[in-house]
């Protein structure tokens, strides 16, 4: 999508990452705005799009919608979907554009909010508000397919990786076993492009947007990619964007005049040098009235909510939600032929209690985070609270749990959390999410981020999430079997493999799972599992070293 051939020309300022790595140590690490997690924005219009390659089941559209959230929530990271507003371009690609909005608007902000994303909408095209959160700093990155969010200035963008898309089928992203794990993208940075081989500015990204058409025309004909990206090097698409910024419309079009010639000039003469070879006749076909200067504003000067500050709630986000795994359960009902209760913590089970525990770690830190800095702002002298000292309470206690990640109170009647110091306090606390961990690894599929094997105790995340399930449906359809777990729930070793079916019953709701879990979110959360976990593993390397002497 977008430009034809761009995509190419900056291809070796790629980087292949693994997005657990990236939302790791870019996002929970780096701990950027103190948010705990890699902030991404997504364009929903592209989500559409992907969504109409669903066919299963009922509402197959959402149903894909519904399950690409569960894998963003599998990794600290923090989308921002932003939707297209209503100065939207009227026309893309030669097709007039509906004015009213996609019919699966709802069911998706459904979805987004009930994951506790965030959501916005655009006063006009999704792409241009993007690039411009991304340039401000509300965004980490922009998760997209289009090259065009360079051209509207974006900063940084992770390349959606989706097979669907042909550049990806040409550059299969394997990790270092040499597997295509499903786990990798390839990431851009616009600061990247200043090297040698790329040489590009956002002017001369827009010149070749124009050159060789994109969203808003069809460019020059008979320009290619390499003859545009001369052009851009011999510094055409900078004069061209400070024109577009600074002038008057009739400034510009006045400007244009002896740009146009002076294009010309260079594609006769290649007096600069960067051109593969000089070109007479395109020279000679360039019209008078090119670049449409429509078109060319609307990269330079696109609609976006820049023009009403950085006050505006577009650019306001507190990435403080959490998901509602209550909801989540009932949209699953209401939408899903599989929404009978059993089938739906059956399907969790693999779905979203690894992404729900993942969730569940960081806001935990996220306290962890807040409290260590209310201690330092409190006088040293003062004590915290009196009285004997208590056991150390669980990282991840109930009460934390429930305020965080249900709209449906489970606690007892007239309690009354009022802060986040509070959520370790209470009987019901003693029940622990996280029970051991049992071992640790480092995988190609995360660029060998280190990770826990956690044995995890559910019957909460269980309970949670049946609170949300009304009994709308009592019974499966015909043609469901309830043996028929789907094709999106399996990936026991994050390997890219599904796993193997096997004839053995399901295991029981509330029964112990294990799951991988980054060590660095552990490791805070939970010191003493960790402590323990390794006194263990000391113990055991001592032992095997005694036995070799």
């Amino acid at each position: 999508m977008g430009v034809a051939g761009l995509w190419d020309v900056i291809r070796p300022a790629g980087k292949l990452r693994s997005l657990t790595h990236l939302s790791i140590t870019d996002g929970f690490e780096a701990n950027p705005d103190g948010k705990r997690g890699f902030r991404v924005g997504i364009d929903a219009s592209i989500w559409f799009y992907h969504a109409t390659y669903g066919r299963e089941g009922e509402n197959p559209e959402l149903r894909t919608l519904f399950f690409r959230c569960t894998r963003l929530m599998e990794k600290p990271i923090l989308p921002l979907f932003v939707f297209d507003g209503p100065k939207r371009p009227e026309v893309k690609r030669g097709k007039r554009i509906s004015g009213k909005n996609h019919w699966m608007v709802q069911g998706m902000q459904e979805i987004i909010s009930a994951f506790g994303f965030e959501w916005r909408m655009a006063p006009g095209e999704a792409e241009a508000e993007l690039a411009y959160l991304n340039r401000i700093g509300v965004i980490d990155a922009v998760l997209s397919d289009d090259v065009d969010t360079f051209l509207f200035g974006a900063k940084m963008v992770v390349r959606n990786p989706s097979t669907n898309l042909s550049g990806n089928r040409a550059h299969s992203m394997k990790n270092a076993a040499g597997k295509d794990d499903g786990n990798h993208v390839m990431t851009y940075a616009a600061a990247d492009f200043s090297r040698d081989d790329i040489q590009l500015t956002q002017g001369g990204l827009i010149l070749i947007g124009v050159l060789r058409g994109g969203d808003y025309s069809d460019g020059l004909e008979r320009c290619g990619v390499a003859t545009a990206h001369g052009l851009a090097k011999a510094g055409f698409g900078d004069t061209l964007l400070n024109a577009a910024r600074t002038l008057s419309r009739d400034g510009l079009e006045d400007f244009l005049v002896g740009w146009r010639q002076d294009i010309r000039n260079e594609l006769r003469t290649n007096s600069s040098g960067r051109l593969q070879r000089k070109s007479p006749s395109l020279a000679k076909a360039i019209p008078e009235d090119f670049p449409n200067i429509d078109v060319l504003l609307a990269y330079t000067n696109p609609v976006t909510s820049e023009a009403k500050g950085p006050g505006h709630k577009n650019a306001v986000v507190d990435w403080d939600k959490e998901p509602d795994l209550g909801r989540i359960a009932g949209l699953c009902e209401m939408y899903f032929e599989w929404g009978v209760k059993e089938i739906i913590i059956k399907r969790f089970r693999n779905v979203l209690w690894p992404s729900a525990v993942l969730r569940i770690l960081r806001r935990a830190a996220l306290i962890k985070d807040r409290e260590a800095a209310a201690l330092v702002a409190r006088n040293p002298q003062t004590p915290r609270k009196s009285g004997k000292a208590q056991r150390a309470p669980p990282g991840t206690p109930s009460s934390m749990i429930t305020k965080h990640f249900a709209k449906f109170t489970l606690n007892t009647p007239g309690r009354n959390v009022q802060d986040d110091d509070d959520d370790a306090d209470g009987d019901e606390d003693s029940e622990r999410l996280i029970v051991k961990i049992h071992s640790s690894r480092r995988h190609a599929s995360t660029d060998d981020v280190l990770e826990y094997r956690l044995e995890i105790a559910p019957a909460q995340l269980v309970r949670l999430c049946e609170a949300g399930i009304r009994g709308l449906r009592t019974s499966l359809p015909p043609s469901l079997s309830d043996e028929d777990d789907g094709d999106e729930d399996e990936d026991e070793e994050c390997s890219g493999k599904k796993g193997k079916k096997t004839s053995k019953p399901p295991p029981a709701p509330d029964s112990h799972l294990r799951i991988w879990m980054p060590a660095c979110m552990v490791e805070i959360v939970e010191p003493e599992l960790v402590d323990e976990f390794e006194g263990v593993e000391q113990q055991k390397a001592e032992k095997k070293a005694a036995k070799g002497t």
